[in-house]
């Protein structure tokens, strides 16, 4: 039997297994490090190298050598992955020394180390559980957290002991907080100095965060997961810093912490004090410090009326002037900045930096949100794109004997490929072996720019479908909330949407005002307001599709489905504009944005001890009285980001109004959904769902 798309997808982890991924360039440039399952259904990572000199690929630590059985992944390490999405097991990630040959891992909760070059590894004898092991740039020691401590030991194990621990309850070292990891892109908690004579460790205390009982009913004799969540209007964790010796010799590094609530970011540059980046509650107000001994002294600010966003990769100093990403809504610009003066031109969004030097800066930009370029900007302003159009993404490069070595991956709709290159002064020196499968199907695009403001809008057809034959009934599929771009020029974003148009659906996906790569005007453009602008701009793409296609669409059929935030779009759309809507299957929803954590939600809707209509107005709680088109609820029960509660309670509240729904739970099954038999069914039945709906 032909195996579906459906089942294909799902097996291949949305044809991420198999391909190659976490690349580094050692030092002298004659290797370089990655990770790569075996196959494009293996979800077991091993540690590979690429030899430049000999031009070959090797793997140098097997996983399933090395543990043989089934993985036992420590609970505190599973959080960690979830937050980081990691949908893979063996081994995840691994930290090199500055050479780039030195290498730890963590592996079934035990501590690896070795050498690339030779090629071996031995799993040390030292306390566990293993929490993101850390290689010390001199490639002697390894630091680690069991979760209630942070241990370091010689790199062969030896001379293991405690440098940061005391006992208290509810309290961690050496890791992210939830708000850090899952909000503000910073997954870890330590971190080792330029010469490896002393690190910094952050002490996480979350006595004071609410719990929560995370249960699968499904699993009675099972004990619900204690989950300390800190909701929007509640407290955070409390989150200090901590430099540490290797002898032991602790300070804390103390700052305002009614001003200043989240720890953002920490860098450790060589010839440089320790940069530490701050941010107020309401994310407002970013100051970066120079941690100097025990003090933190402020070298920059950035304030906004409207909220930040954390962008990858900066601050960091290039000499002694300091490198920063701003937003300027002036030129609707996010900019690169040295010591506050602009170096980027404008219109050129910068998504993230990768690396910078007395020359140049190396960063991931977009000038028209549909591409994100590796791009060089030198410090005048000048700018050199290395990659086309497409969606890339590169490492910094690694200059050895005057030449540049950098690794580049591109991903591109034109021609339906991924590629990974190595690259030496621009030209392309080793392709990587990928082993992941290629969809089934290959899809059809149409961009539109719709409505007033010219929201960018793909269409897509039934493989077979004759333009003018018939009309079909619009599958919208959007995901619409911040930090979440749909309507890009990649390989692979498209084929989902694809399978679902050949089912007999005109696809449409709209990003909407506050999806990135447009600007800082366009991202503010929802602040307070989750409702007006994402679901005007989903409108306002069903209609220009209608009008653009009028023998081909059935304006009279709209369903639409998301996932997470664009489940909460779904549910939104059928309670609000049931005119246009017509049938909903909502994932994992945002139902009540007081029930979201703090990072996220108060970034763009304020605080709800202070802001009580705004959250009122972003809810869909008192909107189920308005239902009057089908709706499916769709959420894991075991669901830590997205709490299942949120679907329970809309629920509720449609049964109190006499609203018929359907409400699918998902046993065991998290806000990710990588179990191959759930991923399949639920594109299955949510088609089924539209077809009985839509017709």
């Amino acid at each position: 039997m032909t195996e579906t798309f459906p089942r294909q997808k799902a097996a291949t982890r949305n044809f991420q297994l198999g391909a190659p991924r976490t690349f580094h360039i050692n030092a002298d440039a004659t290797l370089v490090s990655f990770l790569r399952s075996d196959h494009g259904r293996d979800a077991v990572n091993s540690l590979w190298v690429y030899d430049i000199a000999q031009n070959i690929e090797r793997k140098v630590a097997d996983a399933r050598a090395l543990v043989t059985g089934s993985e036992d992944v420590p609970d505190a390490e599973r959080a960690r992955r979830e937050r980081m999405r990691e949908t893979t097991a063996g081994i995840t990630s691994y930290s090199v020394d500055s050479t780039g040959n030195a290498v730890s891992f963590a592996l079934s909760g035990q501590l690896y180390t070795g050498d690339l070059t030779t090629g071996s590894f031995i799993g040390l004898d030292v306390t566990g559980p293993i929490i993101d092991p850390h290689t010390s740039p001199d490639g002697l020691h390894v630091m680690w957290s069991t979760g209630s401590e942070v241990r370091i030991a010689d790199f062969n194990g030896g001379n293991e002991r405690v440098i940061a621990h005391d006992g208290a309850e509810n309290v961690t070292w050496g890791l992210a907080d939830f708000v850090a990891a899952e909000e503000l892109g910073r997954m870890n908690g330590m971190w080792w100095s330029p010469s490896s004579a002393e690190v910094l460790v952050t002490r996480v205390d979350a006595s004071t965060v609410n719990t929560w009982w995370i249960s699968d009913p499904a699993t009675p004799e099972n004990a619900p997961h204690e989950q300390r969540y800190p909701a929007a209007g509640t407290p955070n964790a409390d989150v200090k810093l901590f430099r540490i010796a290797l002898n032991g010799n602790k300070t804390e590094l103390t700052w305002d912490r009614e001003t200043f609530e989240y720890l953002v970011r920490v860098t450790w540059q060589e010839n440089h004090e320790p940069l530490v980046t701050l941010s107020n509650r309401e994310q407002k107000h970013f100051e970066h410090f120079s941690a100097i001994a025990d003090s933190l002294v402020s070298v920059a600010a950035i304030t906004d009326a409207d909220f930040i966003d954390v962008i990858p990769g900066q601050p960091r100093w290039i000499g002694e002037k300091l490198l920063t990403v701003v937003d300027n809504v002036v030129s609707d610009t996010r900019e690169l900045q040295l010591s506050g003066e602009t170096v980027s031109p404008q219109g050129l969004q910068v998504m993230s930096v990768l690396s910078a030097d007395d020359e140049a800066i190396h960063a991931i930009v977009t000038d028209n949100a549909l591409d994100r370029r590796v791009a060089r900007i030198a410090l005048d302003g000048s700018v050199t794109f290395l990659t086309e159009d497409g969606v890339a993404s590169a490492s910094a490069p690694t200059s050895h004997d005057n030449k540049n070595f950098q690794i580049v991956s591109q991903s591109r709709l034109a021609n339906h490929s991924r590629s990974w290159t190595l690259r030496c002064e621009g030209k392309a020196i080793h392709e990587f072996d990928s082993h992941a499968e290629s969809p089934s199907l290959r899809p059809n695009v149409t961009y539109l720019q719709t409505g007033p403001h010219n929201v960018h809008t793909a269409v897509l057809f039934p493989a077979h479908h004759v333009p003018g034959s018939t009309k079909l009934p619009i599958l919208v599929r959007p995901y619409g909330g911040p930090h979440g771009a749909q309507v890009l020029n990649s390989a692979l974003i498209y084929a989902e949407d694809q399978w679902f148009a050949d089912q007999g659906y005109c696809v449409v996906i709209a990003d909407n005002r506050g999806t990135p790569g447009r600007g800082p005007v366009w991202d503010r453009s929802i602040t307070n307001d989750f409702v007006q602008p994402v679901l005007d701009d989903q409108v306002s793409a069903v209609q220009a599709v209608g009008a653009h296609f009028p023998e081909d669409v059935d304006l009279d059929r709209v369903g639409i489905t998301g996932w997470s935030f664009g489940g909460y779009l779904a549910a939104l759309a059928v309670l609000e504009r049931p005119d246009v809507f017509h049938a909903a299957v909502a994932g994992a929803p945002v139902i009540e944005w007081k029930w979201y954590d703090t990072g996220y939600t108060e970034r763009y809707l304020g605080n709800p001890t202070t802001a009580e209509d705004v959250y009122h107005h972003n809810s869909l709680l008192w909107r189920a009285e308005h239902l009057k088109r089908p709706l499916m609820l769709v959420h894991g029960l075991a669901d830590d980001n997205v709490v299942v509660a949120h679907t329970l309670r809309l629920s509720s509240e449609l049964l109190a109004h006499g609203k018929a729904h359907t409400v699918l739970p998902l046993s065991g099954v998290t806000h990710m959904t990588p179990q191959e038999i759930v991923a399949e069914n639920l594109m299955l039945l949510s088609v089924e769902f539209f077809n009985t709906q839509l017709g």
